[in-house]
């Protein structure tokens, strides 16, 4: 690795390890290199401090100008390698509007279905085709907040590790177990042969998200914004569920929609009934 400095930063983008780091941006390398970029002062003080396989530290030169002397100084107790590069390259590699001067390469946790569902929370959310990132992102927060066990992908939805979701999901991303799911139907049954009762969010449920017992083991699936779930899923389901709404409402936007239904399991859960 070049020896970089604030006084001397990396500035060429021809550089390999800045174009390692540029690589990142497409989701093939990411899942090749099982590696992402986080983006922050915050989110990389966390990471350093959670010791969440933060492999190298990247810093523009004005991070010395912002508060960075945290950062600097858990990268260099926790023996992370620092990567000093131009306030250009840094406005270059992020996909933020407003990029901040800070950046850490972070490995992929390794977490398992089974270890999704054995989690104690026992309320796992399956998002299935879910395109917009910052939904995906928002959902992740949501969980976390709710008290989740998980968040499961199957079925084509936008990556977890998208800058946008990154953002979206304000660092539970490095804290709730993501799983990616191969096969969707066989990942179902696996909860119901393991107790989680499954239901399928969709305007057209025989009941409401009141009326479901969500005090017991649950998984939650979430559909494709628009599309919503097909039907091989939605049958396969124990219950499909809708959320009461105004009829001049023809639906929640996805993330919503979820938000609404763990926080009502929470209630339930908290409450007893």
């Amino acid at each position: 690795m070049d020896r970089t400095s604030p006084h001397t930063p990396l500035s060429s983008k021809e550089n390999k390890a800045y174009k390692f780091l540029a690589s990142l941006s497409d989701a093939k390398v990411r899942k090749k290199e099982q590696a992402f970029l986080i983006e922050g002062v915050k989110m990389v003080e966390e990471a350093l401090r959670d010791k969440t396989g933060v492999r190298q530290v990247i810093a523009a030169t004005s991070l010395t100008q912002h508060h960075g002397k945290g950062v600097i100084n858990l990268a260099e107790k926790s023996g992370v390698p620092l990567l000093w590069i131009s306030d250009r390259l840094m406005d270059q590699l992020s996909d933020s509007k407003t990029p901040q001067p800070v950046m850490a390469l972070v490995e992929m946790p390794a977490h398992t279905e089974e270890q999704l569902i054995a989690h104690s929370s026992k309320l796992i959310v399956l998002c299935h085709q879910l395109q917009d990132p910052g939904n995906l992102g928002t959902i992740l927060r949501t969980a976390e907040a709710a008290g989740a066990s998980g968040v499961a992908i199957a079925g084509n939805t936008v990556d977890a590790y998208n800058p946008k979701t990154l953002r979206a999901s304000m660092g539970s991303i490095l804290r709730l177990p993501v799983v990616k799911v191969g096969d969707v139907e066989l990942f179902v049954k696996k909860c119901a042969d393991n107790g989680l009762q499954t239901a399928a969010m969709t305007l057209g449920g025989g009941i409401t998200h009141y009326e479901l017992d969500m005090r017991k083991p649950l998984v939650v699936i979430v559909g494709q914004e628009g599309a919503g779930l097909p039907e091989k899923i939605t049958s396969q389901a124990d219950h499909r569920v809708r959320i009461p709404m105004a009829e001049t409402i023809e639906s929640l936007n996805a993330a919503t929609s979820v938000a609404v239904f763990l926080y009502e399991a929470l209630r339930q859960r908290s409450s007893g009934s």
